[in-house]
């Protein structure tokens, strides 16, 4: 990643002082600790080596934030959208995580039942494109038996409580993971995920319009390579070296002949997975879900699942449920297709970070960005 301006350290900097003031005052309570410790301390060792020892560093304006909606506005919200009812919210909470939309989290009576629901918003002024897609698929999931959580009805446009967003029950359960796989996660719980996913690949919902585009055929995975590169441009980030030559070996070596296109989850990373009573209880954030090969799901589980379970075993779990076995081209294909994605992503979340200074965009950005670029190369050049 290229050297960033002292603009940006700065602002980098009061992100950690802010994460280190909030785990001060929550980390008795805080399951993830270590891991959000060692975050901060490689931001700060990558800020560090961003500056010479005399650069001056200005603390930035704060960024502009969307306010947070009270229980009292989504109470009018819920009664205006049915007059004749009683529908009250009573505490409203803002979930951590997430960089297309806001999750809020409401306790609310609705039809008389105290239920806790959570809203996907788009931000007011955002298109929201792939809003109506991705309940789309939640709905269908549902309906199939699929561990989602329960959809309740969407928003489609902008509305008294800002951007479109759409409603679901909340499902119970904890995460126990991040984007690298989750230490609270045990052997019998990536067998499970490979039960899951093999029923997520045979599921029968290909009428449904999902929020990404199919990656499935040659031409189609081509013309997002295109896709991405053109968009890299306009954004205005630079195509370092190392990422163009993954960029060139991605397009020498698409799969010839690719499998039956699935449903796929797009980032079926431990971080959206919700674990209760040892079991998965939910799969969440259905933003990115497409029709490709099922091999890209499995080369994306791939870097979470082998510390736990041996690869051939989750394979195994996988086949005996339903799914097809990759070959060895394929799933190389697709982890260094998915590294690279992924460290594009956090590219973009670096400019994220400059436009709103959150955290969670620098954690992005300067400790995983690196790192998936890296997984990648060795992926792609395991000799070099």
């Amino acid at each position: 990643m290229p050297e960033q301006p002292p603009s940006v350290v700065a602002r980098l900097l009061t992100a950690v002082a802010g994460e280190l003031d909030e785990l001060g005052r929550t980390a008795a309570g805080t399951a993830d600790l270590g891991t959000r410790l060692g975050h901060a301390r490689e931001l700060l060792s990558w800020a560090r080596d961003q500056l010479p020892g005399d650069t001056p560093v200005t603390a930035p304006a704060e960024p502009e934030t969307a306010r947070d909606p009270t229980p009292a506005e989504i109470t009018a919200y819920l009664r205006g959208r049915r007059p004749d009812s009683a529908d009250e919210a009573h505490r409203v909470r803002m979930i951590r995580g997430g960089f297309s939309k806001r999750t809020i989290l409401v306790s609310a009576t609705l039809d008389g039942v105290g239920r806790e629901v959570v809203l996907r918003q788009v931000p007011a002024g955002r298109k929201a494109r792939s809003l109506a897609p991705e309940f789309a698929v939640v709905r269908a999931l549902h309906e199939a038996g699929i561990p989602v959580p329960e959809p309740l009805w969407i928003e489609p446009e902008a509305n008294a409580l800002g951007g479109a967003f759409f409603v679901t029950a909340r499902a119970s359960g904890e995460n126990f993971g991040d984007v690298w796989g989750g230490s609270g996660v045990s052997k019998e719980i990536c067998a499970e995920i490979a039960r899951i996913y093999a029923r997520i690949h045979l599921a029968d919902v290909h009428g449904v319009e999902t929020p990404v585009s199919p990656r499935s055929t040659p031409d189609e995975l081509r013309q997002t390579l295109d896709w991405q590169s053109s968009t890299l441009r306009k954004r205005e980030i630079t195509i370092e070296p190392p990422l163009a030559s993954l960029f060139s070996w991605l397009r020498e070596n698409i799969p010839a002949n690719p499998g039956t296109a699935s449903l796929l989850h797009g980032d079926a990373a431990f971080s959206n997975l919700l674990i209760e009573d040892g079991h998965v209880s939910a799969i969440l954030d259905w933003e990115m879900a497409h029709f490709g090969d099922p091999a890209e799901e499995l080369a994306y589980l791939r870097p979470s699942i082998e510390p736990v379970l041996p690869w051939e075993d989750f394979l195994d779990e996988y086949e005996q449920a339903g799914g097809r076995r990759p070959d060895n081209a394929s799933l190389r294909f697709f982890e260094v297709w998915s590294h690279v994605w992924r460290h594009i992503g956090c590219l973009w979340l670096s400019q994220n970070f400059v436009s709103t200074g959150r955290y969670a965009a620098a954690v992005a950005a300067f400790v995983h960005g690196p790192r998936f670029l890296q997984q990648a190369l060795r992926s792609a050049f395991p000799d070099s």
